[in-house]
């Protein structure tokens, strides 16, 4: 009976062998796997920080575009206010000449 024995055992050996390698090969696989998937994610996080970068810098240029925006309508009303004044002194300066006109006909 010895015989028998030592054949189940080798068959039970060989079962088990089979079972560890093919342990082993799933854990390769899902190592490469979790490499990979860090890789993955180590990629998003550079293009996140990227992409949280752009956005930054788009706030940023909508802040200076509205300053400016505030500076050219400041402009606008100086120019407005500088133009009125200056049609105030050309009217100052025709009713001067009219009233130098006048004096002379006198």
């Amino acid at each position: 009976m010895e015989p028998k024995r030592v054949v189940v055992d080798l068959q039970q050996l060989d079962l088990l062998e089979q079972k560890i390698v093919k342990a082993t090969e799933l854990l390769r696989s899902l190592r490469r796997e979790k490499d990979a998937a860090l890789a993955r994610v180590r990629e998003l996080e550079k293009a996140l920080t990227a992409a949280q970068t752009q956005i930054h810098a788009s706030e940023k240029g909508k802040e200076e575009i509205k300053e400016l925006s505030e500076q050219i309508d400041v402009l606008r009303e100086e120019r407005q206010e500088i133009r009125g004044r200056v049609s105030q002194m050309l009217e100052m300066m025709a009713g001067l000449e009219d009233g130098g006109e006048a004096r002379r006909e006198h």
